[in-house]
């Protein structure tokens, strides 16, 4: 019985609904969070990352570990489509991109665990420099993915 009540809970979880559209980032000036320790710049990354894990509960953990993550409204954190990480670039795959009109086409870069055996960092920076500079540039504006948002990176 405790098992299929813990599946029932599990499956709920994962069924919540992304949060699409919000006023402000939760750590944007006004938003929600800005006095909670994760969102000050002045701490080490891992000091604020450690501050947000401890804030969430067990159930919003799991909520987050899905592709369509819910987000977590309490401390003002929106939902995200992970599908679209750019881990191999840009791609027409999954829910978060769609291509079409003046963007036809995506970048495409090898799987990670052929990228990460040239052991090049240098390769890796270029790699991440294509998603965040000439994609989110061109193809958020005109509204091509959904679930990301332009905001300056964590420092």
């Amino acid at each position: 019985m405790r098992r299929l009540l813990l599946a029932v809970l599990l499956a709920g979880t994962l069924t919540v609904p992304s949060v699409s559209a919000r006023a402000a980032f939760a750590c944007a000036a006004g938003g929600p969070a800005t006095s909670l320790p994760f969102c000050a710049q002045s701490l080490p990354l891992r000091a604020r990352a450690r501050d947000y894990v401890s804030r969430l509960t067990r159930a919003e953990k799991v909520r987050l570990l899905v592709n369509n993550a819910a987000g977590v409204p309490r401390l003002g954190v929106a939902g995200y489509e992970w599908w679209s990480e750019a881990l191999h670039g840009v791609s027409d795959t999954g829910p978060g991109v769609h291509f079409a009109g003046a963007f036809p086409g995506a970048t495409a870069f090898p799987q990670v665990i052929g990228a990460a055996a040239a052991f090049n960092a240098t390769l890796w920076e270029l790699v991440g420099k294509v998603p965040s500079t000439c994609f989110y540039r061109g193809a958020y504006t005109r509204g091509v993915v959904k679930g990301h948002k332009r905001q300056k990176p964590m420092r």
